[in-house]
């Protein structure tokens, strides 16, 4: 630490639960005393923080952290005085019963989807086709809740855990919900909405034709493995045409949604202005998808830590468009969710940092608390947490 990169600061900035990156010092007989390092603060270090400047001893920071800490402490100012307060009376109660019956009912009406679209791969798989009829009334129900439903609860039934076993019919179910999010966001015309629902749905049917050792492997697939699999677009692609598909959006869509915009997917190497507006948003859902779902060979992802990955250029090779309106309206849904943090305690989410997507504030029983690297959103904590 450099004395000339400390700049003074008032002990009226912090708030408890903010996490502070870096050092606080005060300054004493023309000496600089460190008081505290990269912690989450506690109302005895707020004490000690105000008795310091009682004492006319005023509290430093590194200039590089001090922007930070003040938009940190606008925030935590602004959430404690929007915090409700508590009440247990039946108005209250009534309210809770009536919002879990709500995400109870969101969660029967998806798991009913995802049962009926694993009957429709399950008639594809032994037929090598896909039965329009299930198809078409399959996608109108989706559209309908994407037009009736609250996002933030079908973004939570994405959320949720899954069965190990069930990855690629919750992972297509996923993706055409997604994908009729995102085109709401961007106003896609209603005519085609039914369209991108079905490219979604169907975007990975081809991986019925790739051995189920490779499709279930528990670690990473070998070279030859992986050459395999990359093979599924044009899968999908055969089995759309065979089953009749003249749509070109879907076929598109379906054949082209592992091409990057930097022309580094597969199976062709397509680039950015070849590809469809289907490809590109179906690249985005299946990303956000595939690393939010736990694997055999991976880990999970928190969806703060996939926006964070997104807001980071880590997917430059996406359409920024559509990864801009995804992060926009992604974690306007994930607000007042529960979350599970990484001490094995749950919390609410109340605010996310757009310049910080990985760490939000969340509320801990009552009191407002900055996630930080020693303390993460490890996964969301949803009502439901396996799909049944």
């Amino acid at each position: 630490m450099k004395k000339e990169n400390l700049v003074p600061i008032n002990a009226s900035t912090f708030y408890e639960g903010m996490y502070i990156q870096g050092e606080i010092y005060f300054n004493y007989n023309k000496s600089f005393i460190l008081l505290c390092r990269d912690v989450t603060l506690t109302p005895s270090l707020l004490t000690k923080f105000h008795q310091t400047e009682w004492a006319n001893q005023q509290l430093y920071v590194d200039k590089q952290y001090v922007d930070e800490i003040r938009v940190l402490s606008e925030q935590f100012k602004k959430l404690n005085a929007e915090q409700p307060k508590l009440t247990a009376d039946e108005a209250d109660v009534a309210e809770y019963m009536m919002d879990l019956t709500v995400k109870l009912n969101v969660h029967k009406d998806y798991t009913d989807i995802r049962n009926r679209l694993i009957s429709v791969l399950e008639i594809t798989e032994k037929e090598k086709r896909i039965p329009t009829e299930l198809t078409e009334a399959l996608t109108n129900d989706i559209n309908t809740q994407i037009e009736l439903t609250d996002h933030s609860l079908l973004i939570q039934c994405i959320n949720n855990l899954r069965p190990p076993d069930d990855y690629l019919y919750a992972h297509a179910t996923n993706v055409g919900v997604l994908n009729g999010m995102i085109g709401t966001w961007l106003k896609i015309p209603a005519e085609d909405m039914n369209a991108l629902i079905q490219t979604g749905l169907y975007h990975d049917i081809g991986k019925l034709r790739v051995p189920a050792e490779i499709i279930n492997k528990p670690s990473s697939l070998s070279k030859e493995e992986f050459e395999i699999i990359k093979k599924h677009p044009i899968y999908s692609y055969e089995i759309l045409k065979l089953s009749g598909e003249t749509n070109n959006l879907i076929l598109e869509g379906i054949l082209s949604h592992h091409e990057r915009m930097n022309g580094t997917g597969y199976p062709s190497q397509l680039k950015v202005n070849q590809l469809s507006i289907f490809s590109r948003i179906t690249a985005v859902s299946d990303v956000y998808d595939a690393m939010v779902a736990q694997r055999p060979y991976k880990d999970r992802h928190s969806p703060f830590d996939i926006l964070a990955e997104f807001a980071l250029n880590k997917f430059s090779n996406l359409d920024i468009s559509i990864v801009n309106i995804f992060l926009e309206r992604m974690p306007q849904a994930l607000i007042g969710k529960r979350v599970l943090l990484s001490d094995g305690n749950t919390a609410e989410v109340v605010y996310i940092n757009p310049q910080n997507f990985s760490y939000p504030i969340v509320n801990v029983d009552g009191k407002l608390i900055s996630t930080n690297p020693s303390l993460r959103c490890v996964a969301m904590d949803n009502f439901l947490t396996v799909v049944e």
